[in-house]
């Protein structure tokens, strides 16, 4: 009787069109680490169906991860909807689920490392038939300095590829870009925007040092950044026919302080980083916003399959972009990565590599521009987060040749030193 039951509710599944296969690794509608399996093999959630425990079925439609010979679902260890909202100790909102479920609390506090026990304690939301329960967030250590912004603000776009290969962005799409423009020497006339950086709060950016550290043989120098641009010919940016949404105006700031990493070295393109201390504080909107930056050195960021980079670098067509584009770019392990570069170069932790596909890179004039990683889970809302800085590459989109980014989280110590209040 519980056999037919179940089959009869499997087939009123709705069309599923996420392509997971048996066994690949998933996350349920409670943000819990799991896999994905044949709904009549998980028993978790075949049980509660059956024995129509509220919201069960909701909490299996919600779990389809895929469809072979039965619908599969996402199979963790609770078969229940938590709707309970909370905002974690950094501030970002989340759901108060079971500790027992929260993958990356319970993945960070197995080492022990006292600042996330503190995390994971300050993240108490209460308690529950399963146990104590956590606010379930994208995090599992505390930001370091309140010089940079909490999780209120960063990282956060709004949508559900310099871009050699790209495509181009909404208009409100990534507003923590910014533009670097350069002058010429000899007559302090505009040279053009030639490099990209990233806003980290209302008075950094962040680039590549080679963008800010120009050698003597330049012929130009870096003289302002421009901030909330989405097209560059248009003095405001606008989109729609009948009804126009327009962009607020974009900000061209003068640079207080350029700070390069004092280890810079141009010719092996290490410690590829720098900072740009603005005039003035920025007063964030819809299409002025920082990035988040990682909290802590992040996991080997070759264990990502793929991230983003974003900027208005040179296309397939060999001119620069008019419109801000983006592309999605493979990670490249860093095995693989110095086996390809041979013995001219060795990628050490400190660098990524991405790309080396056919037609999608970052290109000229994206130096400086973000490589970002992005979270998404049920009890968050979507969030970039910055793990890389275009630094060098070979060509643009050449097959097998993936670019190299500065890996942003071996130099956090470092941003968070540099870092004056506003």
């Amino acid at each position: 009787m519980h056999k037919k039951l179940v089959i009869l509710f499997v087939i009123n599944f709705p069309v599923f069109s996420l392509a997971l296969n048996r066994g690949e690794k998933c996350t349920t509608p409670n943000g819990e680490t799991a896999t994905c399996q044949a709904i009549n093999n998980c028993h978790v959630i075949k049980n509660a169906v059956v024995k129509r425990e509220q919201g069960a079925k909701e909490f299996a439609r919600k779990s389809l991860c895929g469809n072979d010979t039965q619908p599969l679902v996402c199979c963790g260890k609770v078969a229940k909807l938590y709707e309970k909202h909370c905002t974690t100790p950094n501030g970002e909102p989340a759901k108060c689920v079971p500790a027992s479920i929260c993958s990356i609390i319970l993945n960070a506090i197995v080492s022990r490392d006292k600042d996330a026990v503190e995390f994971a304690r300050s993240s108490q939301c209460g308690h529950g038939n399963e146990g104590p329960m956590v606010c379930c967030g994208s995090e599992a250590y505390p930001l370091r300095t309140n010089l940079l912004p909490n999780r209120t603000v960063c990282g956060i776009d709004k949508s559900d590829e310099r871009i050699y290969g790209g495509t181009i962005t909404e208009i409100w799409e990534f507003p923590w870009m910014a533009l670097l423009r350069y002058n010429h020497n000899d007559s302090g006339s505009d040279a053009g925007f030639n490099c990209g950086g990233t806003l980290i709060n209302s008075r950094y950016v962040l680039t590549a040092a080679h963008c800010v550290s120009l050698g003597s043989y330049a012929e130009f120098y870096l003289a302002s950044v421009r901030l909330g641009e989405w097209r560059i010919s248009t003095d405001r940016d606008c989109v729609g026919s009948a009804i126009l949404e327009c962009a607020e105006p974009v900000i061209d700031l003068n640079i207080e302080e350029k700070i390069i990493h004092p280890k810079y070295a141009r010719r092996k393109g290490e410690n590829d980083i720098a900072l740009l201390r603005l005039e003035k504080n920025v007063k964030f909107s819809d299409y002025i916003q920082p990035i988040c930056l990682p909290v802590r050195e992040s996991p080997d960021p070759s264990l990502e399959s793929e991230m983003y980079a974003v900027g208005w670098g040179r296309t397939e067509n060999y001119m620069k972009s008019d419109y801000k584009l983006k592309v999605k770019l493979p990670i490249v392990t860093r095995a693989a990565c110095n086996n390809i570069r041979g013995n001219n170069e060795t990628i050490g932790v400190d660098r990524i590599c991405a790309g080396g596909e056919r037609g999608k890179d970052s290109c000229y004039a994206d130096s400086g521009g973000p490589l970002m990683g992005s979270f998404t889970g049920e009890n968050v809302k979507p969030r970039y987060y910055q793990e890389g800085i275009v630094s060098r590459g070979t060509g643009c989109g050449i097959v097998s040749f993936p670019g190299v980014y500065t890996r942003v989280a071996k130099y956090m110590d470092w941003i968070i030193e540099n870092l004056k209040s506003f």
